[in-house]
């Protein structure tokens, strides 16, 4: 028998690779007679309907057939998800989801995933692994290299003896990050920037997309050390020639670039500051987007595929008109949108944006 906490990240792993996912066992209510409802208003065989389609959990046809279809779109379907007996509710019970894992709202709805037919269905037990021909099983000492896993909790950081002063960590952030974000973080040839002084909430719907930054978007600096270090510089992730104390380095030479603050009093970061991972969690707290955030189960059911005979709502301006449209790419006066041209490579070759 597995445990709900380990089998849960099992089973959302292997459901990624296996397109199909089965409903959630141990419900008192998934035993019940077709026809019967949940609380007079759910589908009590909505497990059996699940295996019926597959495992296809969020098909519209599925979700209409265990919520009914007025329950299942707008305001109906977000004031139904904050009922725990709604399959797909928000609000499940911790015994399904493991606990709450820092926002209420993060929960594995009871329509996700029977944990136990799941996992032993996809269980590999690695010690019987046989190449066959090809390859070898990885050794343990090379996977050691990549057990670099930082949580949320700071977890994983390095020791506080390791990092460098944030100007230090500017010139290794030059050296291996400049020639595609720009120097202070501005962007650079077609790559986003990392950071921007601008606002994420918009007036307009067709005002231009704003622009992701660390400072405006990011909610922890702790994900941003972790992912530094995993996946760049692209061409050699993790790199040794740059190791721990370059990776934090040029984190902290980021958050500078943001004016992300160190305490509550707005004190930013000088130039001579030693920045390690006891700085990097003070400032954790303080990242400016962090607590705006939240989990949005609503499936994108609303407009179903059409390639052939299509509505002519679906269909270019809204009236069946394919040759009125506007790109998404472009504003309203035909403009493109921030970032556009240097993202399709239609800027001239050099650093910082439009080859400046």
């Amino acid at each position: 028998m597995f445990s709900t906490k380990k089998t849960l990240v099992v089973t959302m792993v292997t459901a990624l690779f296996s397109g199909s996912v089965l409903a959630m066992s141990g419900n008192s209510d998934t035993n019940a007679a077709s026809g019967e409802k949940i609380d007079g208003k759910y589908a009590a065989n909505y497990e059996q309907i699940i295996k019926d389609a597959d495992g296809k959990y969020l098909d519209s046809q599925v979700i209409e057939a265990i919520l009914g279809k007025d329950a299942a779109y707008g305001r109906n379907g977000l004031e139904g998800k904050l009922d725990p007996a709604n399959p797909y509710s928000f609000e499940v019970e911790d015994s399904i989801d493991g606990g709450n894992h820092g926002n209420s709202q993060c929960k594995v709805p009871a329509a996700f995933v029977d944990v136990h037919d799941s996992a032993n269905k996809h269980f590999h037990n690695d010690s019987k692994f046989v190449a066959k021909g090809f390859g070898t099983p990885i050794a343990e000492a090379a996977l050691s290299k990549w057990n670099i896993s930082v949580d949320g909790d700071g977890k994983g950081l390095p020791d506080s003896k390791v990092g460098m002063t944030v100007e230090e960590g500017g010139k290794v952030y030059v050296q291996f990050c400049a020639m595609c974000h720009g120097e202070f973080g501005e962007g650079a040839k077609g790559y986003l920037a990392l950071a921007v002084d601008e606002d994420l909430v918009t007036s307009d719907f067709t005002d231009p997309a704003p622009q992701k930054a660390v400072g405006n978007y990011w909610p922890y600096a702790t994900t941003l050390f972790d992912y530094i270090r995993r996946t760049m510089p692209f061409w050699t992730p993790n790199a040794p020639y740059i190791g721990d104390a370059g990776y934090m380095g040029m984190v902290g030479y980021i958050l500078q670039s943001n004016y992300v603050p160190m305490d509550a009093e707005g004190t930013e970061l000088e130039d001579d500051t030693f920045f390690n991972a006891d700085v990097l969690m003070k400032m954790n707290k303080f990242m400016k987007n962090q607590g705006n955030f939240f989990c949005d189960h609503r499936p994108v059911i609303h407009n179903a595929r059409c390639m052939t005979n299509c509505d002519d709502a679906l269909v270019g301006n809204g009236k069946g008109d394919i040759h009125s449209y506007r790109q998404a790419r472009k504003l309203p006066d035909g403009t493109p949108q921030y970032n556009v041209p240097q993202r399709l490579h239609e800027d001239k070759p050099g650093v910082g944006h439009a080859g400046m």
